[in-house]
């Protein structure tokens, strides 16, 4: 609790200050007098004070830690049952995820110095263009992997995850894994929490949710693809189904005609694929019985991958422009029944 103090300490002041200039206006913020009676994940989760905003009272939750807008949401109820007024809560730095959820919500909050929403007030100032040349439109093929992993091991173990711990289960460096982690934080679809000297990562939310959010960011895996006579040569075991034969593998789909694969660079450039072409170039190749089709992915397929086919979700999008509504209604339909 001290670190949470601490953190008070700096951020109550914080506050009055940042909504004090915005608003022109003074909290006279106070211990709320309910607060003992509270049940205790409350106030843990807490610090809370009355005081006033605009000639109106108001509550100020100031965060502990960074609750989830769902659990925002529960508690903000539970209080609610005690306080008629407006409840704001305030946290010391929230992900753009987070913060898109709570203002769906109409959820009032505030980050000093960042951003003030205050729906029933009428008021929403949100931070200007902090945006830094790091932050691309796409993320970065290790960062992309980096996040499906997550996405598909919400839980896991019980084993911290970490850069140097995601690092060799990704195949990356630990170089590369830092700065994965450093982009999906940037862009808001992960956190990290220090426990002692690890930095843990963690989804900011329900990986479903997570999903939704990450979809103008993420890109199809597929580099390129090769048109191939025959089927792909035996150190391609680092190959896995993918396209619709993979599809037709996890739904009621029909296999295709001709089989789809899919590979890393590093092993597609290894492998001995002597006569593949770009499939665009040999368009008439795509039906051919005896011929196969090779996807070289940005980012090697096996680790995200539990059996022969590729996972799921780098699946979805590799054909999520496919223009059949079977496909896109098999897609829909892999992803419903993810456990999530």
């Amino acid at each position: 609790m001290s670190a949470s103090r601490d953190i008070h300490d700096k951020l109550v002041p914080a506050t009055e200050a940042y909504v004090g200039e915005t608003l022109h206006t003074t909290l006279g913020l106070q211990p709320w007098l309910e607060t003992p009676t509270l049940p205790p994940y409350l106030r843990n989760a807490y610090r809370i004070l009355q005081g006033d905003l605009g000639g109106r009272p108001a509550l100020w939750l100031f965060a502990h830690d960074e609750p989830t807008p769902a659990a925002v949401e529960k508690h903000m109820t539970v209080i609610g049952a005690r306080w008629a007024d407006a409840q704001i809560v305030v946290f010391d730095r929230l992900p753009s995820y987070v913060r898109r959820r709570l203002i769906e919500k109409g959820i009032s909050f505030v980050v000093p110095g960042t951003q003030l929403y205050l729906p029933q007030h009428g008021l929403d100032f949100r931070s200007r263009a902090r945006r830094s040349s790091e932050v691309r439109d796409a993320l970065r093929p290790s960062a992309q992997a980096m996040l499906l992993y997550l996405l598909l091991n919400p839980t896991g173990s019980q084993r911290v995850r970490s850069a140097s711990t995601l690092a060799p289960i990704l195949g990356q460096t630990l170089m590369t894994a830092s700065r994965a982690v450093a982009e999906l934080e940037t862009h808001g679809l992960a956190d990290v929490h220090k426990a002692g000297r690890i930095r843990e990562v963690r989804l900011p939310g329900e990986a479903r949710e997570v999903w939704a959010a990450a979809q103008s960011v993420l890109r199809t895996p597929a580099a390129k693809r090769l048109a191939l006579v025959g089927e792909p040569p035996a150190f391609a075991g680092h190959c896995l189904l993918a396209g619709l034969s993979a599809l037709s593998r996890l739904s009621s789909l029909a296999e295709p005609r001709t089989p789809t694969y899919a590979m890393d660079r590093v092993h597609a450039h290894a492998s001995d694929m002597a006569g593949a072409v770009e499939a665009r170039e040999w368009p008439s190749m795509a039906g051919e019985a005896g011929s196969s089709t090779v996807e070289v992915w940005s980012y090697d397929p096996l680790p995200l991958s539990d059996g022969v086919v590729v996972d799921p979700l780098s699946l979805s999008l590799s054909l999520r422009d496919d223009p059949d509504d079977r496909v896109q209604g098999a897609l829909r339909r892999l992803l419903e029944a993810l456990p999530w």
